[in-house]
């Protein structure tokens, strides 16, 4: 018995070894394969086997997405296997059969792995300049994504200098992903130190997986001394930032003093602010540029400039500037324009320039009111301001003025606002000039003793001789008394002339019938009144009774008008 158990044992041991040989074993009965399985990536692709067969045979994938080519065949043939690529993000089974005659010869398994969630760019370190054109500040990177991503900046200072334009990521393939291109804009360097950021891309919703870090590296700013070959740099990077395209006189191979944009301080100069300060730039007149930036920062470098004017940017009514708080670090400076700029914003820091400042010339920018910081108490030396020509758009008809965002320009109503009335009453001012904005309402008649409003003197008298006894005899409010070029012309403003500006001692300097009398041609206010003045004056016959020894001064040249 325990002869037979012993046999039969041994007889089963073989069995199962020689069904676990044909199980390994790719030749079953004249057709023989050279793969059992093929395991592919999840961009699919092509692969090879090798088939010997001494029947014929047909191939039938069970899935569409493999395809085996030839599907049937003869003797030894080599078939390629084509898998699409995967949509989704989970590994796929699927396998190929090979029969003959309806009878299974053999199965190929194929697994395709699936897309891992991933957000790759094409780079993860960019240096860039410290400066370039502004056509030129930028660069782009492609980011291969299967997910959405936002895009956060984390910079090793407070102020931000990178943003990112629209960018859209099409995800119409599943899990496959797709590559998109970033463009990022960056604002210049003006510092003497490198600086970096970082841009973090992450999954949206909330998921820190799968992420991305891309360094941007800056390059530092040429470093600028304190001394006469500072200010040039200074000077040719602030020429550089503007873009400017007249050439200003401005060249690297000869001194500032030959530079027609520039005046230096003398030794002779009875105003010079310090010895220190000879051979330093006094004077600066840039013009004909284009930018969408404020001041370059490298005007505080220019620590002795008196005088500063910018003119002329290109596309002025479609900017939306802050003109840059560097500017209000110049202690010297005198006289300021920045006209035709683009300026719809005074820095916070602005009133520091109260205690030097003599001349203002804003015209022609973008501002929507009289700026608050402008009065005389910030501004005490403040002798002439230019804000005439801040429209951003033509209108006639001021009830078809909607504000947009930007604004259309200076408006200002004077039976709701007090801004011109402010201006009106700063007597120091010499030169005020408002002309060509959207001023309306009726100019506000003054009463002696109400708010803090005199009326001439005889002190006035002596000052200014017997001309103006009639003025205070008459009780006539003194505003604007040192005014010597008012302008109000081309604006919406209606109603009476009051007497203080109709008579006042100085009105012949001002050329009033284009300057003062004449408003928008057609115009209508925003209560749809036609705009101008009711009793606009046929002659000047009634003033000079009133200042008859102006009679000789001016009466020629009245005739002449």
């Amino acid at each position: 018995m325990r002869h037979n158990i012993l046999y039969l044992t041994t007889t089963l041991l073989l069995v199962l070894t020689a069904l676990s040989c044909k199980d390994d074993n790719t030749s079953i009965e004249g057709f023989s394969i050279d793969a059992q399985s093929i395991e592919a990536e999840a961009a699919g692709g092509e692969y090879r086997i090798a088939i010997r067969s001494s029947k014929e045979w047909t191939a039938v994938a069970a899935a569409p997405w493999v395809m085996i080519s030839p599907a049937n065949g003869r003797g030894e043939v080599e078939c390629i296997v084509k898998i699409d690529s995967t949509l989704v993000n989970d590994t796929r089974l699927t396998d190929i059969r090979f029969s003959s005659g309806g009878e299974l010869l053999q199965q190929v398994a194929v697994s395709q792995s699936g897309y891992a969630r991933s957000i790759v760019p094409d780079t993860t370190l960019r240096e860039i300049a410290s400066s370039a054109r502004r056509d030129d500040r930028w660069f782009e990177t492609e980011i291969t994504a299967n997910v959405p991503f936002d895009i956060a900046t984390e910079y090793d200072g407070d102020q931000e200098w990178l943003s990112v334009d629209e960018y859209t990521l099409t995800l119409d393939r599943g899990a496959r992903p797709r590559t998109t291109r970033l463009r990022f804009n960056w604002k210049m360097n003006s510092q003497p130190e490198e600086r970096v950021a970082k841009l973090h891309l992450t999954a949206k919703g909330g998921d820190q997986t799968p992420s991305a870090t891309i360094t941007i590296r800056q390059q530092a700013a040429p470093r600028i001394e304190d001394n006469r070959e500072g200010d040039s740099l200074a000077i040719m990077i602030i020429y550089e930032r503007l873009e400017c395209w007249s050439d200003n006189g401005i060249s690297s191979t000869e001194g500032m003093h030959r530079w027609d944009c520039v005046r230096l301080w003398e030794a002779t100069d009875k105003d010079l602010p310090s010895s220190e300060a000879v051979g330093r730039v006094r004077d600066l007149d840039l013009s004909y540029f284009r930018t969408e930036e404020g001041i370059p920062q490298e005007i505080r470098y220019l620590k002795y400039l008196e005088t500063l004017s910018l003119f002329g940017n290109v596309n002025t009514m479609l900017k939306s500037i802050e003109m840059g708080e560097e500017v209000c670090e110049l202690e010297y400076l005198k006289a300021l324009r920045v006209a035709a700029y683009g300026i719809s914003k005074l820095p916070a820091n602005f009133v520091k320039l109260g205690d030097t400042l003599e001349t203002l010339d804003l015209n022609s920018n973008n501002l929507n009111s009289i700026p608050e910081v402008l009065t005389e108490e910030n501004f005490p030396k403040l002798r002439s301001l230019n804000l005439s020509s801040n429209r951003r758009k033509a209108f006639s008809d001021l009830r078809k003025a909607t504000d947009s965002e930007e604004g259309i320009g200076l408006r200002s109503n004077l039976q709701q606002d007090d801004d011109i009335e402010r201006l009106l009453r700063w007597e120091a001012l010499e030169e005020l000039a408002l002309s060509y904005n959207y001023i309306e309402g009726e100019l506000p008649d003054f009463t002696v003793g109400e708010d803090g409003v005199r009326a001439y003197t005889a002190e006035d008298v002596r000052d200014h001789g017997d001309t103006l006894r009639w003025a205070v005899e008459n009780n006539l409010p003194r505003i604007l008394p040192n005014m010597r070029n008012l302008r109000l012309n081309l604006n919406f403003l209606s109603g009476k002339l009051p007497d203080w500006l109709l008579y006042h001692p100085r009105l012949m300097e001002w050329s009033p019938v284009i300057l003062l009398y004449q408003q928008q041609e057609a115009g209508i206010d925003s209560e749809g009144r036609n705009v101008g003045f009711s009793n606009v004056p046929t002659s000047f016959e009634e003033y000079f009774e009133r200042y008859p020894l102006y009679r000789g001064r001016y009466e020629f040249n009245d005739e002449t008008e």
